[in-house]
């Protein structure tokens, strides 16, 4: 079982376990876009809570994660601004 913990559900504070989990797998969104980017976006899930005595209409337990995104793009080099040569001459 999970280890005891509290969340926020509806404005109220709730019983909840905070369960261990394992990433199945890593599904990332692409997009392209009209300037020709393309950004890589994943979503990285740092922790799930089950709701105690909390379920959906469907009669399903509910859950919470708390997670972290990233971020990644691919940038076609007439986007990508000049150099400043000052701060390459000095290497800053």
């Amino acid at each position: 079982m999970g280890k005891p913990t509290k969340a926020i559900h509806e404005g109220k504070q709730v019983d909840a376990e905070e369960l261990e989990f394992k990433v199945v797998s890593r599904p990332e969104v692409v997009l392209e876009l009209e300037d020709g980017t393309t950004l890589k976006i994943l979503v990285t899930p740092a922790k799930v809570v089950k709701l105690k005595d909390i379920y959906s209409g469907e009669g399903e337990p509910s859950y919470q994660v708390k997670w972290g995104i990233g971020v990644s793009a691919s940038v076609p080099p007439n986007l990508l601004k000049p150099p400043d040569a000052s701060k390459q001459a000095t290497g800053h």
